[in-house]
């Protein structure tokens, strides 16, 4: 939307100066963001290429739209997915599209960011002293309905647009893991999270890489001693660990960021 051509239209509609310079202001903040300009509920539902009370009635509805699949952990146990009807899936995905991607997640998130992998994440871990590996516990559903409300009333949209946003993308006031929206906002909410281990990390003369759920400190052997100020950060960020999957890895033990082995270089651990 051409924000002059939107001004001149509304002077032609004899609009008041005020309402003008309103909508003018509020065009302006999220074209300067590389943001979708979006007034209401009326203009998002046409740009998604539906009817407006088809999205009101996915909003209100959102929580019966799922079905719950259980799939099998590769280390044993299981995983429950909320997936989302094709619908439903087919709004997530244009919000995902049009609106989270046109963000930068921060530089040390690898997992669920376009044309990075695990081997992203890995990399700067190689040939270390000390590789330290954590876990976030209960990851997506930690993720709660105000956090992703925050997010997008915070990137300027109205509050009712940011509403609607937040209902659709979320699940009984969490994350659901298994709609496609899911992880890139979490990336996105962990902006902070990230930012402050990131600092934490240049103060250890570390590295910090995160992987979804994984975060991985890698340096000298002296950065073992940091551990509980790393989980202080994670705790005040209202994150809960996982303690069973800390690891502190030296050197002389098999090293290892996101299934792969970083002792001296990459590689896949053989299989017995």
């Amino acid at each position: 939307m051409n924000i002059d051509n939107l001004k001149k239209m509304m002077e032609e509609e004899q609009f008041s100066e005020d309402y003008i310079n309103l909508c003018v202001a509020y065009a302006t903040n999220l074209d300067k963001k590389g943001l979708p300009i979006i007034f209401d509920a009326i203009h998002l539902a046409k740009l998604i290429g539906i009817e407006t009370k088809e999205l009101y009635s996915y909003y209100e509805l959102a929580s019966t739209l799922y079905r719950t699949v259980v799939i099998p952990k590769k280390t044993g146990g299981s995983r429950k997915l909320n997936a989302p009807s094709e619908n439903l899936k087919y709004i997530q995905k244009w919000i995902l599209e049009n609106v989270l991607y046109r963000l930068d997640s921060s530089k040390v998130a690898t997992g669920f960011v376009p044309q990075k992998s695990i081997v992203d994440n890995a990399k700067p871990h190689i040939g270390k002293e000390c590789v330290i590996n954590l876990d976030l516990k209960d990851f997506f559903p930690s993720i709660k309905y105000i956090w992703v409300y925050n997010l997008f009333k915070g990137l300027g949209f109205t509050r009712h647009l940011s509403m609607l946003f937040t209902g659709i993308c979320t699940l009984d006031n969490e994350l659901p893991q298994g709609a496609p929206s899911s992880p890139y906002l979490s990336n996105l909410i962990c902006e902070r999270l990230d930012s402050r281990l990131s600092s934490l990390a240049d103060h250890m003369g570390a590295c910090y890489t995160r992987y979804a759920d994984d975060l991985t400190f890698s340096g000298n052997k002296e950065i073992a001693k940091y551990i509980k100020l790393i989980k202080r950060v994670i705790k005040e960020e209202k994150f809960e660990l996982n303690e069973k999957k800390v690891r502190i890895q030296f050197s002389y033990h098999q090293q290892m960021v996101t299934g792969l082995i970083v002792n001296d270089k990459l590689s896949v651990p053989q299989k017995n």
